[in-house]
């Protein structure tokens, strides 16, 4: 089950200013349609068609599923933009103040949609995704302190932060090959497992583990040649 953590919109600025660009241009065109009133009806078709694509991208994004939906979200936004160049040529060259915001609502959301085709579109190694990339916050998730908890046949350490190994924080983990491992994820950064614990795994950006369980900060997991650890959970991505 995919958890809803907007903190992953707020991790990445250059999502969050467009989303914020699109949120302002929506609001300008639905506000100014409103005085309109019903008189281009193709005006609201394209307003709650751009609504749904805003919720739709965001709640990607917060649940890391834009892999997933990647491909949903580009056809939708290439529909959306046909409609709004005819949307803006249809109420810029109306000479009124009403229909001018309407067509410049507009604009501020074609612009951040043609962003998001290079967002949701270009490949994780490509130069543009990987600027994009590189200004995103590390997430950083919450530290259980030194306790140990158990998951599984497990024993996972307390939290550690992306590309940060704690000297006091090794883990007393117990593997357990024989376990079933029912589920399948993709790493989201690369890893270098701590050289102190034997149990952690090193694994690269995009390459996918078999996994145990989805619970708790650390997953027993199989990489594809048979090497059995742990992996931080929040490096990987159930798939």
């Amino acid at each position: 089950m995919a958890y809803i953590d907007f903190g992953l919109v707020l991790a990445q600025p250059f999502f969050l200013c467009s989303l914020i660009l699109f949120v302002i241009g929506w609001l300008i065109t639905f506000v100014a349609a409103c005085t309109i009133g019903s008189t281009i009806h193709l005006v609201w078709v394209e307003t709650f068609y751009n609504l749904f694509i805003l919720l739709g991208a965001t709640l990607a994004v917060a649940t890391e599923a834009v892999h997933n939906y990647r491909l949903v979200i580009l056809t939708f936004i290439a529909g959306s933009l046909s409609l709004l160049f005819i949307c803006i040529e249809s109420t810029i060259n109306i000479r009124s103040n009403k229909y001018s915001a309407v067509g410049s609502g507009f604009i501020f959301q074609s612009l951040v949609l043609i962003f998001w085709v290079i967002y949701f579109g270009a490949e994780e190694d490509s130069l543009a995704k990987r600027t994009i990339n590189g200004f995103t916050i590390p997430r950083t998730p919450g530290v259980a302190g030194n306790n140990a908890a158990v998951s599984n046949g497990v024993a996972h350490h307390g939290a550690i932060s992306p590309n940060q190994q704690a000297q006091d924080n090794l883990s007393s983990v117990v593997v357990v090959p024989s376990q079933e491992y029912a589920y399948k994820a993709r790493a989201l950064y690369s890893y270098d497992a701590n050289p102190e614990d034997n149990n952690e795994l090193s694994f690269v950006k995009g390459e996918v583990l078999d996994i145990v369980d989805n619970k708790g900060k650390w997953w027993q997991a199989r990489k594809q040649d048979g090497i059995v650890g742990i992996a931080p959970s929040n490096y990987l991505q159930l798939i």
